[in-house]
């Protein structure tokens, strides 16, 4: 991302702008002999082709002008004689050899790279119009970028919603079963108990979901929603990121990424992640954690899968199918 005020792109030999670098960069190109102090600098603080050392601020003295012997020498007659046979060797049209059949193409000859003709387009223009053309070039991929990003946030979501309706029915239904054993309620009363939460119904969802999720993150790196959108998460090294880093994740995105499922705390976290994931590329709770998100591209088949799976999940849930498969787990045991 190029922000206002910290793009610098220097002109090259040909005319053309390379960058965008940072002032820092610059310095050391200048310090490394890399860059001359009468290097060309475009600048978007200050939107002209300046030199380098005006850009970067450095004053010389007429004795220490880095180009002062150099001035001199070019005035004379050998220098001007060079400059004509250099210009002349430009204009005149360079010998065509063809390669024998079978041989190897001649240097120069092969097929252009991707870039070669956007750069060839850009020759002979103004310094500004190459830079304004850098600089779309720039936001261009910037705004790709962020829809692929916006793109992800969309699977995320879904995959979360999948989660809590498969984790937390089982998780619910586990609960049922552990509650019947100890006799904390009678049969059939936990979906009616889970109905008179009413308004807090999803936040007991969400957490008996929770362990579950939390084992499933930190031994594999998936949960069902994401295994089936192809999501992954990972560690620094690309691996699961293990039980610790699991549970921590698990209840940072309970508590600030869904707010519990306490409605409308809920969907100002959704909008702030979705936001956050859409500038940087990860969530607040992912850079804590130093974990990311790896993806693989979906077919229409697995989306449609996706789908189908969270429309099930959800109907067994709302009308108590989980409580009854509880109940027959119970039986059986």
């Amino acid at each position: 991302m190029i922000e206002s005020g910290d793009g610098w792109f220097v002109a090259d030999s040909e005319g053309l702008a390379q960058g965008p670098f940072t002032r820092v960069q610059l310095q050391a190109l200048r310090d490394s002999g890399k860059v001359a102090d009468e290097n060309l600098v475009w600048t978007l603080r200050e939107s002209e082709w300046v030199p380098l050392r005006r850009a970067l601020g450095i004053r010389y003295a007429s004795a220490d002008l880095p180009n002062a012997g150099k001035t001199e020498a070019a005035r004379t007659p050998a220098a001007a004689e060079s400059r004509a046979q250099k210009t002349a060797a430009r204009k005149s049209p360079a010998p065509t050899t063809k390669a024998a059949p079978g041989a190897p193409p001649l240097p120069g000859t092969g097929p252009a790279r991707p870039d070669d003709d956007w750069r060839r387009s850009l020759h002979g223009k103004s310094p500004a119009a190459v830079a304004d053309a850098l600089l779309s070039s720039a936001r261009s991929g910037e705004l790709a970028e962020k829809r692929e990003r916006a793109a992800q946030g969309l699977r995320r979501l879904l995959a979360r919603q999948i989660d809590l309706a498969v984790l937390g029915g089982i998780g619910w239904a586990l609960l049922s079963v552990i509650g019947l054993r100890l006799g904390l309620w009678t049969l059939g009363s936990p979906q009616v108990e889970l109905q008179e939460f009413g308004f807090f119904a999803p936040a007991l969802l969400l957490l008996a979901a929770l362990p579950l999720e939390a084992v499933a993150l930190g031994l594999t790196g998936y949960t069902p929603g994401r295994l089936l959108l192809g999501l992954r998460v990972v560690d620094r090294n690309g691996a699961a990121p293990g039980l610790n880093l699991g549970w921590q994740r698990a209840g940072r995105v309970a508590l600030l990424g869904q707010a519990l499922l306490i409605m409308p705390f809920t969907l100002v976290a959704y909008g702030f992640a979705f936001a956050g994931l859409v500038g940087t590329g990860r969530t607040h709770w992912d850079r804590a954690l130093n974990l990311s998100i790896r993806s693989t591209p979906l077919t229409s088949n697995r989306w449609w899968a996706a789908l189908v799976v969270l429309a099930i999940a959800w109907s067994l849930w709302f009308d108590g199918m989980w409580m009854r498969l509880a109940y027959e787990a119970l039986l059986t045991l």
